[in-house]
């Protein structure tokens, strides 16, 4: 058999079919570029808006948490000098105690009644 060379206008059929092939993937992969892209902003836009919301929650929390911190310290602060308070009530009371204990353990001495 012999080599047939191809004619002109297949050649050229051949070539528009591969620009035609290759300019319709070129075209898919723009639209499929440019929807990705939409989905990707769409998706960053969305995770900023919820870590813009978790921010905001995060700050009112820890503000929260920072008021109940300092009312915490201002009560512990009170209970500590109440409970040197009551150290020096009972250090007093323990003397009192003492002094009243040293009164009633004293003999008492015998009643001088003759006896009838």
């Amino acid at each position: 058999m012999e080599a047939v060379p191809i004619i002109a206008w297949e050649q050229a059929v051949y070539v528009c079919l591969f620009i035609a092939f290759f300019g319709g993937v070129l075209a898919w992969l723009t639209k499929q570029s440019e929807k990705w892209q939409e989905f990707i902003f769409k998706v960053d836009n969305q995770w900023r808006q919820f870590n813009k919301e978790q921010r905001e929650e995060n700050n009112c929390a820890m503000s929260d948490v920072n008021e109940s911190l300092a009312n915490l310290a201002s009560i512990t602060g009170k209970l500590v000098m109440t409970v040197d308070e009551m150290r020096a009530d009972i250090n007093t009371h323990d003397k009192q105690a003492k002094e009243i204990l040293a009164l009633v353990s004293k003999p008492v001495p015998k009643p001088r009644v003759k006896p009838q």
